[in-house]
């Protein structure tokens, strides 16, 4: 053998021997593409996968170069995975979920008393996407029917399942998400995230599952997705501004509700909210603002613009009543003000198709109203109800509605 076989095969041997050394470690990458089939992970839908998912992630995370690194989840594979936190900042530029295949949460009695089920945390350049084929599969049904059986409030104790937390730059796209425990995507105190293509469902008598839930952050925007829960299909609360909705197909579901704000007396800030090109499908809600009595702060410069109405049980609400069993009503308000509703058309299930029951102090100001057009969907007329609301309406505007100019 020459000098150059000799060098070849001692190359080979030492490739040999890495890839020993990183099957023994349970683990490894290939083109920044960290597998967690590699770190254990079974997929057999039976298997605790959680520990390497961590480990993946772990190594995906802190894997340094000039781009970004992948956490791959294969296709035609079912992953159980407990709760879990994605832990940032990343060592990498960027960091990808890629989930092909199916993540399934534990069912409700094996859980381990966490809030939620899938976290990321303070990570900066994040992006999930799941193909045609991604899926989580949250099992809700084991909390609904086995945990929520004769009170309502049980369900603030199952966990939501995905969170983003403290992020920014963050792209959540193409994947579907299912019968989640409670909420199915929260956005908590983060900035510029994008959430696109998603295909959220959930039976529509399911307690708490809304689809998107917004809070403290900034820079969010929903698009192009297609959202069916048992509460409301995007929920926007306080300390949120500049949240845009745009090309969502809602229901069924409680619509799409700016709050609700001012529990407890709080002081609620929500400002910039920008809801357009959306199609409410036999809904309870369509285009909604929610306060509690006793609240404080504002709501501004929120618009509603081409919005369709298909058999939808309140199209239009403003409700500054908003209440429970256990609350002791008082006069405070939160102030809605700048409040935009433009190109509405569809049909009501009800005879009342806009329904504006705002405080006695002057907290509703400014609303606009221009071009309307909701019918009943058995054919009939529709009315207005207005209720101490002060703006304007222009062009067209069916139902009338009697406390605007």
């Amino acid at each position: 053998m020459g000098i150059i076989g000799i060098r070849m095969a001692t190359l080979l041997l030492a490739a040999l021997a890495w890839c020993s050394v990183l099957a023994a470690a349970g683990g490894g990458e290939v083109d920044g593409v960290f597998n967690v089939k590699d770190y254990g992970a079974r997929g057999d839908g039976v298997t605790d996968d959680t520990k390497a998912f961590v480990d993946a992630w772990t190594a995906a995370c802190g894997a340094r170069g000039s781009s970004a690194s992948t956490l791959l989840v294969p296709a035609a594979k079912s992953f159980l995975v407990g709760p879990t936190r994605f832990n940032g900042p990343c060592a990498s530029t960027g960091i990808t979920v890629q989930v092909l295949g199916t993540i399934m949460a534990p069912p409700a009695g094996a859980w381990s008393g966490k809030n939620y089920w899938l976290m990321f945390y303070k990570v900066h350049g994040l992006t999930v996407t799941g193909g045609s084929t991604g899926l989580l599969d949250g099992r809700g049904w084991t909390w609904w029917h086995n945990k929520c059986r004769g009170y309502a409030d049980c369900v603030t104790k199952a966990p939501t399942a995905l969170v983003v937390m403290s992020c920014a730059d963050v792209e959540l796209r193409q994947f579907r998400s299912k019968d989640s425990p409670q909420m199915h995507i929260a956005v908590s105190q983060s900035s510029k995230v994008h959430l696109t293509q998603l295909t959220i469902t959930a039976p529509g008598d399911s307690p708490n599952t809304d689809g998107v839930h917004i809070d403290r952050s900034e820079d969010v925007r929903v698009s192009r997705s297609t959202i069916g829960t048992g509460d409301d299909c995007v929920s926007i609360s306080s300390r949120s501004r500049f949240v845009t909705v745009d090309g969502v197909v809602c229901g069924p579901g409680h619509g799409i509700s700016v709050g609700s704000l001012g529990r407890n007396g709080a002081t609620a800030s929500v400002e910039y909210i920008d809801v357009k090109n959306v199609h409410f499908i036999n809904t309870t809600n369509g285009a909604r603002i929610k306060t509690w009595q006793g609240g404080k702060g504002y709501a501004k410069s929120i618009s509603f613009t081409d919005i369709m109405f298909t058999n939808v049980d309140n199209p239009v609400v403003i409700n500054q009543f908003y209440v429970d069993r256990h609350h002791v009503p008082n006069m405070g308000a939160v102030a809605l003000s700048n409040i935009t509703y433009k190109n509405l058309r569809g049909t009501s299930k009800h005879k009342t198709a806009v329904d504006f029951h705002c405080s006695e102090i002057g907290s509703c100001t400014n609303i606009h109203v221009n071009s309307v057009a909701i019918s009943a969907a058995d054919g009939g007329g529709t009315v207005a109800r207005c209720q101490n609301a002060q703006g304007d309406t222009s062009g067209y505007v069916y139902p009338k509605i009697p406390c605007l100019r």
